[in-house]
């Protein structure tokens, strides 16, 4: 009962390691996709992708309508080792080395937020994961 909503801009070529971000995106929604699994399955559940231009930069965000991260550990969600799965579902590796393909090899930036929006006059909350990236 997960739909994955998409606003991508076609014209974004990116030559900045195109292989680290799938596996960034993949990490991020499958986390979303696990968060939302939890959840009551009667209501519809939504992650989105968007990709656009901005100021010569590529933004990718990503959120979900899990209801957000708590705020006592928002900060600590790209740190090694940290986890909120239990230990035979996460090792607390997948969000740090997404922060440091992203940082050190793309010289990007990755953020995450918690985000209240409108989607077809339903307001959710979700945990929102924006990517900036050079163009080359």
């Amino acid at each position: 009962n997960i739909k994955l909503i998409k606003d991508t801009d076609k014209t974004i070529q990116l030559e900045n390691y195109p292989n680290a971000l799938f596996h960034v995106l993949i990490n991020i929604i499958t986390n979303a996709n696990d968060i939302l699994k939890e959840k009551n399955a009667d209501t519809q559940q939504y992650i989105f992708v968007n990709s656009y231009i901005e100021d010569g930069k590529i933004i990718v965000k990503i959120k979900d309508t899990g209801d957000g991260i708590k705020e006592n550990i928002i900060n600590k969600v790209f740190e090694a080792y940290f986890t909120t799965k239990h230990k035979k579902r996460g090792t607390g590796l997948g969000l740090h080395m997404s922060y440091n393909l992203i940082t050190i090899n793309m010289k990007g930036l990755i953020q995450v937020q918690n985000s209240t929006y409108m989607y077809e006059d339903n307001q959710y909350t979700g945990a929102e994961f924006i990517i900036t990236l050079p163009m080359s």
